[in-house]
């Protein structure tokens, strides 16, 4: 449910174009994109003080009058997601650029960056008054309305449901913004009972603190809570999975089973994980041999036995990565984790910093493809000139004259791609191995429970007659990457 707003910029273009071009905003600047001009702080700037001043015959950065109204230069345009749609960089990236094609053609001069830094996902957008063939672009009530339904449009035809579907038309900025923030009822006995988890020793203990805070807790069919000042209860069950009464048991018992864990580490040189996981295959095997578990074969041509079990192979993954990365316990993965996300965030900047020069790269020598081609043209339209000015602009600026200078962009642009790859290639690895470790914790967290053979053999019994009933054997999962090779490092 994106909102749009937008303000005229009258002065100041340039620190407004390095201000959404931060490289601490947006990824080192790989969400960066650009229309009619070159992505680079510098070289939009002058992309657009190119075609301002050609049209109006005013300067870019005049000074403000003293009296009256001073000249709109550029239109910035925000787009915030809120967090509840779960947008992705990437996605609220492409959704950005597509919305901004839409709402103002193919004409504009436009910078777009999709920051995020902060806890929701928005896209910033500078656009030149004037496009490249001189139309101007106004901003009022009406085409606001408009950029947002195309805004809307955009949204829909990515999955993403508008504001205008989802009861906030009416909506002041303002009220948007503190439900963006998590300011609701919900949130707030969300963070209330996650705070509490961490101190309490029972789930009674926790509701007498929320009781002393001033809540209160209607028990029946379904407990339901009400914060202080909430006019109506709500369900546990509605606020999230995680906060039903079980699961805040659970919660509970797994904050004191990871104590209790580290505790018996010192003194059995940490061979928990080993032994719970190796037990849970023991256990699922005799299982299978007592005829006593669901099939869930992992190769249907082969005979139903526990190495042909999904279930004892994804856990005897698991094993084997435990036992090859040496972790003896959970303090060890957590620490094996925090290292990987150290790595992802240094491959990560490394990434997009080479990225965001071979794009720059990519782009310098398409520009001189087009300047090429427009330049080989008998006539050229009004648009085509101006594009061949700014390429021209730009190419003298980055000191590119001849065809020498081209073969050296091209050979550089080429060795930036095969390191590019390769640092893509690393990251995924470390992508692939942190998500292995959660899925390791996940699975412990389950068999902490104390339930978890129980509630696999549920799973597996619902899957096999849901399948039954679609006429259907069932099929085997998609594995995870590291059960198939080793990640790099």
């Amino acid at each position: 449910m994106p909102y749009v707003k937008c303000k005229a910029i009258h002065t100041g273009m340039k620190q407004r174009i390095q201000y959404i071009l931060n490289p601490e905003k947006t990824e080192g600047m790989f969400f960066c994109d650009s229309h009619n001009c070159f992505t680079n702080a510098e070289d939009a700037y002058l992309n657009m003080k190119y075609i301002y001043e050609n049209y109006t015959h005013h300067k870019f950065e005049e000074p403000l009058p003293k009296q009256g109204k001073a000249r709109v230069k550029m239109l910035h345009y925000v787009q915030s997601f809120s967090p509840d749609d779960n947008v992705t960089p990437e996605l609220a990236h492409r959704m950005g650029k597509a919305w901004i094609r839409k709402a103002f053609g193919d004409n504009v001069q436009a910078v777009i960056a999709t920051h995020t830094d902060k806890a929701h996902i928005h896209n910033h957008v500078l656009i030149n008054v004037f496009g490249i063939d001189g139309h101007k672009y106004n901003s009022n009530k009406k085409t606001l309305s408009e950029v947002r339904e195309h805004s809307d449009r955009v949204c829909l035809a990515f999955d993403i449901q508008p504001i205008m579907n989802n009861k906030h038309m009416g909506m002041t900025y303002k009220e948007w913004d503190a439900r963006r923030k998590g300011m609701s009822w919900k949130e707030q006995i969300r963070r209330e009972i996650d705070t509490l988890v961490l101190s309490s020793k029972s789930y009674d203990e926790l509701a007498a603190a929320l009781e002393e805070k001033g809540y209160e807790i209607k028990y029946g069919m379904h407990t339901a809570i009400r914060a202080p000042g909430q006019k109506r209860f709500t369900r546990l069950s509605t606020i999230g999975d995680e906060y039903t009464i079980d699961s805040i048991n659970s919660r509970i018992l797994w904050k004191d089973d990871l104590g209790n864990a580290s505790r018996e580490d010192s003194y059995n040189k940490g061979q928990v994980l080993t032994i719970c996981f190796a037990g849970i295959i023991t256990q699922l095997a005799k299982r299978i041999v007592d005829g006593k578990k669901p099939e869930l074969k992992r190769d249907e041509k082969l005979p139903y036995l526990p190495n042909n079990d999904r279930d004892v192979f994804q856990i005897g993954a698991q094993l084997a990565l435990i036992n090859r990365m040496n972790i003896h316990s959970i303090g060890e993965l957590e620490a094996k984790s925090e290292e990987t996300d150290k790595m992802i965030r240094k491959l990560t900047e490394e990434f997009n910093a080479l990225n965001t020069q071979h794009s720059e790269l990519e782009k310098l020598l398409q520009q001189i493809e087009v300047y090429y081609d427009l330049s080989s043209r008998d006539k050229l339209s009004l648009s085509e000139k101006m594009r061949l000015q700014i390429i021209k602009q730009t190419l003298s600026r980055h000191g590119i004259r001849d065809k020498a200078d081209i073969d050296r962009l091209a050979a550089e642009n080429r060795e930036l791609a095969e390191k590019t790859s390769a640092l893509k290639n690393e990251l995924e690895g470390c992508h692939n191995l942190k998500k292995a470790y959660q899925e390791i914790k996940d699975t412990y967290n389950d068999i902490s429970k104390g339930d978890y053979i129980s509630k696999l053999i549920e799973r597996n019994r619902a899957l096999e007659n849901s399948s039954h009933e679609q006429g259907s054997p069932t099929q085997s999962t998609v594995l995870p990457t590291y059960d198939k090779k080793k990640p790099k490092l």
